[in-house]
């Protein structure tokens, strides 16, 4: 079709939507549009082809960024999904908590009203309790003065029925001029004498008397050092040495200088048994004190370590749950993780350790096998960036938290690669939780596909210092932020020479 060139616009408007048109001016031959398949030519089938080719390219893309729209938009939904849900679950969790806080009040008021009670109650008990053994030992000991004033009394009957025989035997009165007193002093001396020592004569006697001095002189001074003895009855026993009648005659002031000095020891011992008894008596009460405080100390230790343990369980069980989650979702058969409560140290300044065992099924309906048993590095490797995982999501409580990994995608396969930097972009955009791994090269596409911001630090060259600006990789929808973090980057500290 020919047109004036003073209306060549109008009609190229005119013939755009027509495949096949060609407008001819004076300038030149513009084409507008081209058949999609040209009946001869070999260069006019290539061209053809070429925009058939293009156009294919472009739909391609289009429909691949469709795609990726898609996938962004069902990801959103699944975190909206997943925020409403905890939001439920946080309301009824608010709620069970507002009546246990409820229910505490109750029971908290109910002890604070009821504990004046007990300790008064507790108080009479202690007393009554005190009254009656006080009572019982009461009776027990006059019991016993009983049967022994019973006993003395048979006793004295038996010897009044003796010793009036032995009177009719006697004759008293030669007996008291004899003896130069009372009948009275002489009856209470020979009652004070055991049956044994009646026959005796007057030497036997003498003999008997002077081994009782000697012995109550060992007794009294038994390292026989002389600074020891008192001063006036070492004199006597120096003037009673020599003969049996000076000996008789000194007798009787050595047996009063001992008694005397016995008698001073005797003061000093009261004195001193008064203050060790004292003592124990202060001792035995400071000792019950500090066994009160050892009781509640260790009830309070107990307390602690429960509430210790439960915290710790309850974390691990967390764990555990979200380790099985994470596997159960990422092509798994279930795992867990196996704690035993560890005996308590009897040393507090041993160190209280637990053991944690991660177990996982390696095929359906199978049952859960240790870590440790053998097994190929990959599988172990999977699991592991799953425990991290399930551990970081347990610890996440609404906080920040920064997850430091090394040699991220070691022994793992091309789908397990995939699957790890998709879980680790699935924590920290559910979680907040910041992930900071050392990568190798062949890890960076999964990187980078997987997460909307990523950026790599390396050094230029290994003969090069540690402190040169390192080469920048970024990866971003929005360039400015590589730039703008390779211009702070750059300037840095200068190099060592």
């Amino acid at each position: 079709m020919i047109v004036d060139a003073a209306r060549l616009d109008e009609a190229a408007a005119a013939l755009a939507e027509l495949p096949g048109s060609v407008l001819v001016s004076a300038a030149g031959v513009s084409v507008v549009g081209a058949f999609d398949g040209v009946a001869t030519g070999r260069e006019a089938r290539i061209k053809a082809a070429e925009q058939r080719l293009n156009r294919a390219k472009d739909v391609q893309e289009s429909a691949a960024q469709a795609v990726h729209d898609g996938e962004e938009a069902v990801a959103q939904a699944q975190r909206r999904l997943e925020g409403a849900r905890a939001g439920v679950r946080l309301a009824e969790i608010e709620a069970k908590l507002g009546e246990r806080r409820a229910r505490l009040g109750e029971l908290n008021a109910a002890i604070e009203e009821l504990t004046p009670k007990v300790a008064e109650a507790e108080r009479q008990a202690g007393t009554l309790d005190f009254r009656a053994r006080t009572r019982d030992m009461e009776i027990e000991r006059l019991e016993g003065r009983r049967h022994r004033h019973e006993s003395e009394r048979a006793q004295a009957r038996e010897q009044e029925t003796r010793v009036g025989a032995e009177r009719e035997s006697l004759k008293l009165g030669a007996l008291a001029a004899d003896w130069g007193g009372t009948i009275e002093t002489a009856r209470e001396w020979l009652e004070a004498l055991p049956e044994e020592e009646r026959p005796r004569a007057a030497e036997e006697w003498w003999r008997v008397a002077e081994r009782h001095l000697d012995q109550a002189l060992r007794d009294t001074f038994p390292s026989e050092d002389e600074a020891e003895i008192p001063e006036e009855l070492r004199f006597l026993l120096n003037e009673r040495e020599g003969s049996t009648a000076r000996e008789q005659a000194t007798f009787p002031a050595v047996c009063g200088a001992l008694a005397s000095y016995l008698r001073g020891q005797e003061e000093y011992e009261r004195h001193q048994r008064r203050q060790i008894e004292a003592q124990l008596v202060s001792r035995q009460r400071d000792l019950a004190a500090a066994a009160r405080g050892a009781e509640e100390a260790a009830q309070s230790t107990a307390v602690h370590r429960a509430a210790l343990t439960a915290a710790i369980k309850a974390r691990l069980a967390r764990v555990a749950e979200e380790f099985d989650k994470l596997d159960t979702s990422y092509g798994g058969y279930g795992a867990t993780l196996e704690f035993p409560v560890p005996p308590a140290p009897a040393d507090p300044e041993q160190r209280w350790q637990w053991r944690v065992t991660p177990k996982w099924r390696r095929g359906e309906g199978q049952g859960f096998v240790p870590y440790n048993r053998r097994a190929n590095t990959a599988l172990m490797d999977e699991k592991a960036v799953k425990l991290v995982c399930a551990a970081a999501i347990a610890s996440s409580g609404g906080g920040h938290l920064c997850l430091v990994l090394d040699e991220l995608g070691r022994n793992l396969g091309k789908e397990h690669r995939r699957e790890a930097v998709a879980l680790f972009r699935r924590i920290g955009e559910t979680y907040g939780i910041t992930v900071i791994g050392a990568l190798q090269d062949d890890m960076e596409p999964y990187a980078i596909d997987a997460c909307g911001q990523y950026i790599k630090l390396r050094r230029s060259s290994d003969a090069m210092p540690y402190n040169e600006p390192p080469v920048i990789v970024g990866h971003d929808q929005h360039a400015e932020r590589v730039r703008a973090l390779a211009a702070y980057v750059d300037r840095g500290t200068p190099a060592l020479a």
